[in-house]
């Protein structure tokens, strides 16, 4: 398993769903990594929550345009609202946040997908610590957070386009054989009894 460096980090907002499965909402707010030309060129998009967007925007010290400030201001109350007054606000706390964790954490690590049922799913990073530990399981945006308050790098390990592509298709395949009302080899193979609720 390889990892693969993110160069950059872009943050942006669509008309439409996120995903093939996901129920269709008037905007989607993303976030989009990506990986150097020597590595493909590559990008990782993900979907967040707006509060976590805009909490990402303030890390990485980006304006609102039009749009953002209209969502923005549309949302529900956030409740990292204090934490973000605390850590991004208030400079002395988030220096110190700064120095601690850019000597408790060496590397941010997007290293897991992981299916949802038969129409979805969540990726997951790994936070590899100074003295050696592991932290799995830890939500990407979140530890992209860690990652950029403490200036450490954020990789991807490379099976993980391949899994993505292949967990797309199959959902692809489902949505495209319910719209034509074929059953998939799936479905013929299980057989629910008939009248189970009378």
């Amino acid at each position: 398993m390889k990892e693969i460096k993110v160069v950059d980090i872009k943050l942006k907002i669509i008309r439409g769903r996120v995903g093939p499965a996901d129920r269709r909402f008037q905007y989607s707010t993303l976030i989009e990594y990506f990986i150097g030309e020597d590595e493909g060129g590559k990008v990782l998009t993900m979907g967040l929550i707006p509060p976590t967007y805009f909490f990402l925007k303030q890390v990485l010290n980006e304006d609102l345009n039009d749009l953002e400030r209209v969502i923005y201001h549309n949302i529900r109350k956030d409740d990292r609202k204090i934490l973000r007054e605390l850590f991004i606000t208030n400079n002395l706390i988030k220096i110190n946040l700064k120095n601690t964790l850019s000597t408790i954490i060496d590397r941010v690590v997007i290293d897991k997908i992981d299916p949802i049922g038969s129409m979805n799913y969540n990726f997951s990073a790994s936070l590899y610590l100074n003295n050696g530990q592991r932290v799995p399981n830890v939500i990407p945006s979140d530890a992209a957070v860690i990652a950029l308050i403490a200036n450490k790098d954020i990789f991807i390990v490379d099976d993980l386009f391949e899994e993505k592509d292949r967990i797309d298709d199959e959902i692809e395949e489902r949505l495209s054989s319910k719209k034509t009302g074929k059953p998939s080899s799936e479905e013929e193979e299980i057989d629910i009894p008939k009248n189970i609720y009378t």
